[in-house]
């Protein structure tokens, strides 16, 4: 079932100095460190996974050691147990995108872990042994990706383009900021007509109501004019130059643009996740067009920080949880959606003035609030804010 990689790169071979690396690594570290990471990553919250998360890593580092050290490809037996994985997370309804971008951003974690953590001699023997490692994750990325649009062939109309994948893995090779250029990068970026030479602007594009197939069209035609873009689902991502013309793109209604200005290669993989959160908030909200951060600075803060943006959210409705809260609660709402005027409030309720004045007492009585206060009254503006935000719903969907 491997799908083998665009540019013909050398077979992954064992080797002595990669060897001895891995055999001194302490993979429970490695573990705990890559978990601390996919934390951090949306996609990987919403995946969906049943059983312990931090065993199903291990299962893919062990395998990926083992084959690195003794040579020892993926068997019938494993590409049986990725396949069910997956039918698992296709049964339950979890995006296809979601899971390649949780592989592909795991063997760049998984790189970036081990040059951290090993000692300064083993550091240098992984660095000399980059290409010949970095071919190994490649082949197991390629045949992840094949097992993905296997199961889920049924399900998306999604393609399986050779353009698509050999931008997807040249994106991730560019993320990697520590790897130097590659006569395979450079193959792969001839063959896409992308200039390496020039700066890197990260985007995302999304046609609101588009399907999986308008996508990958779209990934096609910035392609054709020499952007690097390959689809993640109902989105497509990548890079372009920074004179790239849009404006050709930008004439269809549906699309929602957000872009970076030029960045450097060891900031791309963090200004892109904040892309795909701008996006979908920009899009849920019914923006189109160009969007960047600065319409939606107060959402993104709460979407890179969920925790805390659930503490705001527990401070402020907490209390207003029971069945004898619900009007409160509704009431608090409205209140920051009306710029906490009392006048315009009870009158879309609809309410007794006096009845408005009645609940902010309770309100304040309960939460603790003082909704005179701006500092009280920013809280809840957040809370609101959160609850509405569309990231929000994907996490809690996980």
């Amino acid at each position: 079932m491997h799908v083998g990689a665009d540019v013909s790169p050398r077979e992954p071979t064992p080797d002595e100095g990669l060897r001895s690396v891995l055999e001194r690594v302490d993979v429970g570290a490695v573990v705990r460190r890559m978990m601390l990471g996919y934390q951090q990553l949306p996609a990987y919250t919403r995946f969906d996974i049943d059983q312990d998360r931090t065993l199903w890593v291990r299962w893919n580092v062990d395998l990926l050691r083992r084959w690195m050290m003794y040579g020892t490809p993926p068997d019938d037996y494993v590409l049986s147990e990725l396949h069910g994985f997956i039918r698992d997370r296709a049964a339950a309804g979890r995006p296809m995108e979601d899971g390649i971008l949780v592989y592909r951003r795991g063997t760049r974690m998984l790189w970036d872990v081990l040059v951290d953590l090993v000692s300064d001699d083993d550091r240098s023997l992984l660095i000399a042994n980059a290409d010949n490692m970095w071919n190994f994750l490649d082949r197991y990325l390629d045949i992840v990706v094949g097992a993905f649009i296997q199961v889920y062939a049924d399900q998306e109309d999604m393609p399986a383009t050779a353009g698509d994948r050999r931008a997807a893995a040249l994106f991730d090779r560019l993320c990697a900021a520590d790897l130097p250029i590659t006569i395979e990068d450079s193959d792969r970026a001839a063959r896409l007509h992308f200039d390496l030479s020039s700066p890197f602007c990260p985007f995302t594009a999304e046609l609101a109501g588009g399907s999986v197939a308008n996508h990958a069209d779209l990934a096609a035609r910035l392609r054709d004019v020499a952007a690097l873009a390959f689809t993640e689902g109902a989105r497509v991502t990548g890079l372009t130059a920074p004179e790239f013309a849009w404006t050709a793109f930008l004439t269809d209604r549906r699309l929602v643009l957000a872009q970076e200005p030029p960045t450097p290669r060891n900031g791309l993989g963090a200004a892109v996740d904040n892309l795909r959160s701008l996006s979908l908030i920009a899009t849920q909200s019914g923006r189109r067009g160009r969007v960047s951060a600065e319409d939606f600075a107060p959402q993104l803060l709460l979407a890179d920080s969920p925790a805390l943006a659930d503490l705001i959210t527990k401070r402020v409705f907490g209390r207003l949880t029971e069945p004898d809260t619900v009007d409160l609660a509704t009431t608090l709402r409205s209140l920051a959606d009306h710029g906490f005027d009392g006048t315009a409030t009870a009158a879309v309720l609809p309410v007794h003035r006096n009845t408005l004045l009645h609940r902010v007492n309770r309100i304040e009585k309960l939460t603790g609030l003082n909704l005179k206060e701006q500092q009280d009254r920013g809280l809840v503006l957040l809370a609101v804010m959160w609850e509405n935000s569309p990231v929000r719903h994907r996490l809690a969907s996980s």
